[in-house]
């Protein structure tokens, strides 16, 4: 049976691709068998410093956490509070994900939300090799020494490029789009290049491509599905309960497990309990372990 192709132009630094995660998560879960996904790592922040005098990361740190902190309000996912420690650039970050995925999409899947959770939970922008090993401790299927090696391959800085200029060749969709919303999806321009926003879906099947840009409600994604592939979305698998969802993804925001599990779902006795500062999340034990 054919699938559809789910491209995703991302970033870990960008706040709304974090709002999304709870989206994204409850497409997957329920119409994965249909799909094969690839993240295509943006690179938002070339260089924060450029035209700052005297800019640090622990300066610039707040001023980027009350940014973020009205992106919370409209996606209900959390912002770092308080955020400790800034990156320059996401270009090393982005270079990593395409590093771990040397390892397989899967662990690339896992790196990238840590890092997220490093962000958006943790406060802290990791920025270098020791700081990305920082994030990433236990992450199942993850050999650190090797994606250490790796991240400085001439390959992988190459993948990274890549990604980096498909980010900034928008299709006619996104050039000619007009989206009157928060966070919309219209065509971005960032140091000097067109872009997509970050994120931006594109669905690939039988049926062409289909483009879903920017902070949009869930049932966009699943019309984007459909019309890459007629019926696709007509055998979803059942939503799932905290106990399949902590075993699934080990980590979860009160957002995401409301989102995914259902209104007043609870999280299951021997999870761990995160208090971010303005809401909870929820580790499983292993994530747990070494992180809280």
């Amino acid at each position: 049976m054919p699938k559809v192709e789910v491209v995703e132009y991302t970033d870990a630094v960008c706040s709304t691709a974090w709002g999304a995660e709870p989206l994204l998560r409850r497409l997957d879960w329920r119409h994965g068998h249909h799909l094969t996904w690839r993240k295509v790592m943006g690179g938002l922040v070339g260089n924060a410093a450029t035209g700052k005098d005297g800019w640090d990361r622990v300066s610039a740190a707040e001023p980027m956490s009350a940014y973020w902190k009205r992106v919370w309000k409209l996606t209900g996912m959390p912002y770092p509070h308080p955020m400790r420690l800034m990156l320059q650039s996401t270009d090393p970050l982005g270079a990593a994900v395409k590093a771990a995925e040397l390892q397989g999409q899967d662990v690339a899947h896992r790196v990238l939300r840590r890092f997220r959770e490093q962000i958006f939970l943790f406060g802290i922008g990791p920025q270098t090799p020791d700081e990305f090993e920082a994030a990433t401790q236990g992450v199942p299927g993850l050999d650190q020494a090797r994606w250490r090696t790796d991240q400085q391959r001439p390959d992988v800085a190459a993948a990274y490029q890549a990604d980096w200029r498909e980010t900034r060749e928008p299709n006619d969709y996104v050039r000619h789009l007009k989206h009157d919303s928060p966070m919309n999806g219209e065509l971005k321009h960032s140091e000097g290049h067109d872009r997509y926003a970050l994120p931006t879906l594109i669905f690939k099947g039988p049926g062409g491509e289909h483009t879903v840009a920017g902070w949009v409600p869930y049932e966009e994604y699943e019309a984007g599905l459909e019309a890459a592939m007629p019926g696709a979305t007509a055998d979803p698998r059942p939503d799932p309960t905290p106990q399949e969802a902590f075993a699934r993804w080990g980590v979860l925001t009160e957002q995401e497990l409301a989102f995914l599990c259902g209104q007043g779902a609870e999280a299951p006795a021997g999870a761990a309990t995160y208090d971010w500062g303005d809401g909870l999340a929820y580790f499983n034990g292993a994530e747990a372990q070494g992180r809280l």
